[in-house]
């Protein structure tokens, strides 16, 4: 499999590999269900979660919704996965809604592992 390439969401250059994947899951993490008018399953539930309670019921359904978000991005060509979720550290959350996570991935294609924290994939934003 290649390395996926696109186009980045903020500067629109061409970037590929891991950083392009960083921002599929960063769109994907963001934008919510059903408002993709050609792709009504893509996205998550995220951004309904800004303000919510940090408690586990909360947490648990973010971290579905992250697995949910890296099992739509795919390789344009083949359909293979490109990214999968193993795990989540640091674990965290206040009463006012604001999350601490760092998140761990397997980038399919070269077979590594990517650690990156949740609020550098500004899906509140």
């Amino acid at each position: 499999m290649l390395a996926p390439r696109g186009f980045d969401r903020k500067t629109f250059a061409v970037v590929e590999g891991w950083p392009y994947v960083e921002s599929l899951l960063a769109d994907a993490l963001s934008t919510r269900k059903a408002t993709r008018v050609l792709a009504r399953r893509y996205g998550g539930d995220i951004p309904a979660y800004v303000d919510a309670p940090g408690n586990v019921e909360t947490i648990l359904a973010t971290l579905s919704d992250v697995a949910m978000a890296c099992d739509q991005i795919r390789d344009l060509e083949t359909g293979e996965a490109v990214v999968r979720f193993v795990s989540a550290q640091d674990v965290g959350a206040d009463r006012r809604g604001r999350y601490a996570l760092s998140l761990t991935f397997d980038y399919l294609p070269e077979e590594t592992q990517n650690t990156i924290a949740l609020d550098r994939l500004e899906v509140a934003a």
